[in-house]
């Protein structure tokens, strides 16, 4: 029964974090190494941490300075001494069966990284999506993975994935950036050539309202330079992928315009020349051209010629239909 590492940075959660470490005290896997990373947390976490270390002798805490989710990580990564690291974030929660069922999958298929599906949870705590319980798994190649259709399932958060601890060496999370997880997970993705995929909801996400996520600022924009360091990586190695993911990519600058425009609360200038900057990068030629949908084509030929005109046209639209 190999040890498991399940990582948990902790940062102002309080009020979620016993339902956190709850959840994966109580895992059906019991060979665990449980690391809470208290990240400086200035309320009452880093006393709770403590507290559930001394009650199950499973748990150990890393109580370091503030310096974000990414080093958080980072510093659990360091210490874990699994054969396999999951991570969990300290206001989401997981099933009992969370560990059991990915390590499982990756017992059956030979892959060295799984993934779960995931349940989506509001503020009022009501579940935003269909619960599936003992369902099948399938075997996702990276290829297959990293499409826009598998994308949807593997994700790239860290959470709701188990890794063979050989996948995270020589990687670490980039700190000071947003979007942390785009930077990541799809190297690793790549690394592991194939992924597991286990259809149950075991990884229950939390959706605060406030949260840092459904604001904008300029650190938004972080997204936008993990997705062409993926697309780097999709041209080196897939290239038909990267044809369709150049579309998406367009399809993205867009949509961060348009975010930036609604949002009233930042330098449009800036917006306007950090995401051009990155759309004068991608190339379209004349024979990928007929590949594509009219409306991918709207967008490809929109954010190429005039980005600011074709955005307040989207705004308007996106304003009509509100």
């Amino acid at each position: 029964m190999d040890l498991i590492s399940v990582i948990v940075p902790v940062y102002k959660v309080e009020a979620y974090l016993d339902r956190c470490v709850q959840s994966i005290v109580d895992q059906t896997y019991t060979n665990l190494e449980i690391i809470l990373v208290d990240d400086g947390s200035p309320d009452r976490c880093p006393q709770m941490c403590d507290e559930w270390a001394k009650r199950d002798n499973r748990i150990r805490v890393i109580h370091k300075e503030n310096g974000g989710l990414s080093d958080a990580r980072n510093a659990g990564m360091q210490a874990a001494s699994g054969t396999y690291i999951a991570f969990v974030d300290s206001d989401d929660w997981v099933s009992k069966r969370y560990i059991e069922r990915l390590n499982q999958a990756i017992g059956h298929t030979g892959a060295k990284m799984a993934a779960c599906g995931v349940r989506l949870v509001d503020d009022e705590r009501q579940n935003t999506g269909s619960k599936k319980e003992d369902a099948s798994f399938q075997i996702l190649l990276a290829e297959q993975a990293l499409s826009a259709q598998g994308w949807k399932k593997v994700r790239a958060v860290a959470w709701n994935k188990l890794y063979h601890c050989s996948l995270l060496e020589g990687e670490r999370y980039p700190v000071g950036k947003y979007h942390e997880d785009e930077f990541f997970t799809y190297r690793i993705v790549d690394k592991a050539g194939r992924v597991a995929f286990v259809e149950d909801e075991l990884y229950c996400y939390y959706q605060r309202s406030g949260s840092i996520m459904h604001e904008f600022s300029m650190k938004r924009l972080d997204a936008l330079e993990a997705y062409m360091q993926r697309l780097h990586l999709l041209k080196e190695k897939y290239s038909a992928l990267y044809q369709q993911e150049k579309a998406n990519c367009c399809m993205s600058f867009a949509g961060f315009y348009c975010d930036a425009l609604q949002s009233g609360a930042v330098d449009m200038h800036e917006v306007k020349e950090k995401i051009c900057g990155y759309r004068r990068q991608i190339r379209f030629s004349v024979s990928e051209w007929r590949q594509y949908s009219l409306r991918q084509k709207l967008y490809i030929v929109g954010t190429g010629v005039n980005l600011p005109l074709f955005c307040r046209i989207l705004h308007v639209r996106r304003r009509k239909r509100a």
